[in-house]
């Protein structure tokens, strides 16, 4: 099989995988919804705070925040803020919260606050950072991760960030390399693993990225999110029949064979994503709408094809 370069697809694909199992390890945050006992816990908590210390309020937020309570989390941030204003740890704290929350544009300004106040905080530059991120200012997001680093050079949370920066930048042999520097500081980090057989994946090496997942499942081997980029990996390198079984055993079959399928796609091998989209159909045909979305799909992207071919090679007039 013919090494595929891909990007912005399989990235795409990527978020799929990442959730596949449950997001119970950290990913994109969501916009918020609290719940309506929550709302009554802050309605009633509201009126006790004001007598409340400040170093309790703030070990109330975190308790709050471990348990994602995080409204009543928020709540008491911002009231610890009124008592000491020019805190950099409670400013950070809430910005925190406040991009677990979706509240972008808030912890926006919460980070900010802590910079002013200590343009050299770690924390500071690392949360404003993550909200460039997410914002989609890759390379904004880059410069300020490179900036705490300069303060805490081994720091794998910034290192890992810095180099999905590198990733979605294109830039995956600058990625891989901090991908390796976190495994070499914390050679029994799965998740380090992980993400080096995703920046495998990305240049086309899909035999050093299946030992990079291998790695990751050896070390948890519960873990679901490798095992899914283990058989995506097997799929690209070729081996449909182990890939295949893979996805069986953490998704059943429908799915399975829908990321069979989307793979295809993305290597444009639109006869074999067709069957494996048809599959996930005949599997669940109520159930699994997405592999009649991707099948719709994929014949736009054929059609487009054929059309593209039919303007670069116009037909010859027959003759008379």
């Amino acid at each position: 099989m013919p090494v595929v370069r891909i990007s912005s697809y399989l990235l795409l694909y990527a978020a799929f995988l990442v959730c596949a199992g449950g997001c119970a390890q950290k990913t994109r945050a969501v916009a918020f919804t609290p719940q309506v006992e929550e709302h009554a816990a802050e309605a009633s908590d509201e009126n006790r705070l004001d007598n409340l210390p400040v170093e309790t309020l703030v070990a109330r937020g975190e308790q709050y925040r471990a348990q994602r309570k995080l409204s009543l989390a928020k709540l008491h941030y911002l009231q610890a803020l009124k008592l000491e204003p020019e805190s950099v740890p409670i400013y950070i704290s809430l910005g925190t919260v406040l991009l677990e929350m979706g509240q972008v544009s808030q912890a926006s300004t919460a980070f900010a606050d802590a910079l002013a106040l200590d343009p050299d905080s770690f924390a500071a530059l690392a949360g404003t950072a993550k909200v460039k991120r997410f914002e989609g200012q890759y390379r904004e997001a880059e410069k300020l991760f490179q900036q705490a680093l300069l303060i805490e050079p081994d720091n794998v949370a910034a290192l890992t960030e810095l180099a999905i920066c590198y990733d979605v930048d294109g830039r995956y042999q600058q990625a891989e390399t901090l991908y390796r520097q976190v495994i070499k500081q914390n050679p029994e980090l799965a998740s380090g693993f992980n993400n080096l057989g995703f920046n495998l994946l990305l240049q086309g090496d899909y035999t050093q990225a299946i030992e990079a997942f291998q790695g990751a499942l050896a070390r948890t081997p519960e873990n679901v999110r490798a095992r899914n980029n283990l058989a995506a990996a097997h799929i690209l390198a070729g081996d449909e029949v182990k890939g295949l079984s893979m996805f069986k055993d953490t998704m059943g079959q429908a799915k399975a064979y829908n990321n069979v399928g989307f793979i295809y796609l993305v290597q444009k091998h639109w006869d074999k994503a067709e069957k494996a989209f048809s599959k996930a159909l005949e599997l669940s045909p109520d159930y699994y709408v997405k592999a009649g979305k991707n099948l719709d799909y994929l014949k736009t992207l054929i059609a487009d094809q054929q059309e593209q071919n039919s303007e670069n090679n116009p037909a010859k007039p027959e003759g008379q």
